[in-house]
């Protein structure tokens, strides 16, 4: 997971940063034709590596980040789905996401960021009340026996009864 998301996504930026937003930059020239999100990491690469060589490059690095991005979620999506609506589900879930799976091969590239951007904004809602409902639960079980009372003041939030 560390290599996969941080290592990668930072070279990433960097070689887009430094290839492509420096004085001597496509876009510091003002050639931005042809330039969109989708395919900046690979004009940042090709313009470092030639042209076939870092097509190449991203085209290999996009489908193992693809693909192990794809199994990690939908492990972490079951093991929830398992825990909060048990085993029979799982399955419901399983041929919801192929489903998902094969609509995000088929349909235009914005819309499937699109939906993916909706789908997790929407995960804000559970979870803001799941920590709403839990605050009280938190402060209750904060440990302050071993903080001086003027510490303590500082990391207990009052909640009105």
């Amino acid at each position: 997971v560390f290599i996969d998301t941080f290592v990668v996504l930072t070279m990433t930026a960097l070689v887009v940063i430094t290839t492509l937003y420096t004085g001597d930059g496509v876009l510091a020239n003002g050639a931005a034709e042809g330039i969109s999100k989708t395919n900046m990491a690979q004009i940042a690469f090709s313009s470092l590596f030639g042209s076939s060589l870092g097509s190449a490059f991203i085209a290999v690095s996009l489908l193992f980040f693809a693909f192990s991005t794809i199994l990690s979620w939908n492990l972490f999506a079951k093991i929830n789905v398992e825990y909060l609506m048990g085993k029979s589900a799982v399955k419901v879930f399983s041929v919801i996401a192929i489903c998902f799976v094969f609509m995000g091969s088929c349909l235009s590239n914005n819309l499937v960021w699109e939906l993916t951007d909706m789908f997790n904004n929407l995960m804000v809602i559970p979870n803001s009340l799941a920590l709403f409902a839990l605050s009280s639960v938190v402060v209750g079980h904060v440990d302050t026996s071993n903080l001086e009372e003027n510490d303590a003041n500082e990391y207990i939030v009052q909640t009105e009864n």
